[in-house]
């Protein structure tokens, strides 16, 4: 029996939709394979799980996608499922937009909806904001995609189900991008900080001296493979809208340790460290010291995660106790 899986991609750029119009779907790494193309017509009100034609319109006006085609007797579905995961999450890492991992859906031999994702039944409602302010005018390109594609080798082998989540061979970069996506999925938003920073603490925190495992140590060790004089709002893969003018772009080594003093307050249920760190009433969100903490966090994570599942040096280094000491 064939089954087609997808995930939904809400934000794909003009260039992207044409590039996939002119040469066909693009082929992922992988297996299952899995290509990023316009997702199968779907037919609305038919199905398993019927779908609203404003749904399908919507679908088929706005959206591109993550689809696996397979054999259900070569390929069960989870495994299909945590293939398209895989790759969405690359693409978190590269260009992060929103409904991340929620637009899911399973179609029969027919193309007729078999299961199907909550969200998705309300994409012909009002559309959710940006996780993060700062991403608001994300779209994926052709470059993202290219790039989102290098990794999912690598990522691939951190995220192997075959191995849990306590004894992974690479737990540290296992236990971060779980953190990542977390982040993503926790609501109400204000634990994403906490999990975030605890992504920072899984990579860089020592796994043999105990005395290398506190927030100073961590945000030394940022500083050393991220450098100390990064402003985390100018790097790559950063973009602020041009509206959006109230963030103040510090160097990584002037807020690194304010990420942990953030995260611990959350973690040891105390107060914000400083009053003067959230918006003044009437301010937009993202004037508060503490809003650009929380996405700072975020970009650190990220950019470290892109570091690693991009360099085989690196990624070895940051999966071997050893290693990693020795780097740092």
């Amino acid at each position: 029996m064939t089954k087609t899986q997808l995930i939904l991609l809400t934000r794909g750029s003009d260039d992207l939709r044409e590039k996939i119009v002119k040469d066909g779907p693009i082929v992922l790494p992988g297996t299952p394979t899995a290509v990023l193309s316009f997702p199968p017509k779907i037919i609305a009100e038919t199905g398993r799980v019927h779908l609203r034609q404003t749904v399908v319109e919507r679908i088929e006006r706005k959206s591109i996608a993550i689809v696996c085609k397979y054999d259900t007797s070569v390929f069960a579905d989870q495994v299909v499922k945590h293939q398209l995961k895989v790759v969405a999450i690359t693409l978190q890492l590269v260009k992060p937009t929103v409904q991340f991992l929620n637009l899911w859906l399973q179609l029969d031999g027919e193309n007729l909806t078999e299961m199907v994702a909550h969200p998705v039944s309300d994409l012909d409602r009002s559309s959710p904001e940006p996780y993060l302010q700062y991403q608001q005018h994300n779209v994926i390109t052709e470059p993202d995609v290219l790039r989102a594609a290098s990794l999912i080798t690598r990522l691939s082998k951190a995220l192997d189900p075959a191995n849990g989540s306590w004894n992974h061979p690479l737990l540290p970069i296992h236990r971060a991008v779980m953190f990542f996506c977390q982040g993503y999925s926790v609501t109400p938003t204000t634990p994403s900080q906490f999990l975030w920073a605890a992504g920072l603490d899984c990579l860089y925190a020592s796994k043999l001296d105990r005395k290398k495992q506190g927030s100073a140590e961590i945000t030394r060790r940022m500083g050393v493979l991220l450098g100390s004089t990064l402003k985390l709002y100018e790097a790559d893969t950063v973009s602020i809208p041009v509206h959006q003018t109230t963030r103040t772009h510090m160097e990584l080594g002037s807020v690194s340790r304010d990420i942990f003093r953030l995260r611990n307050a959350f973690a040891h249920g105390l107060p914000i460290p400083d009053p003067a760190w959230l918006s003044v009433k009437g301010q937009p969100s993202e004037f508060g010291y503490a809003n650009q903490l929380w996405e700072q966090t975020e970009i650190a994570l990220r950019l470290t995660l892109l570091r690693i599942l991009e360099d085989q040096t690196l990624f070895d280094t940051f999966s071997d106790s050893a290693l990693l000491d020795s780097f740092f």
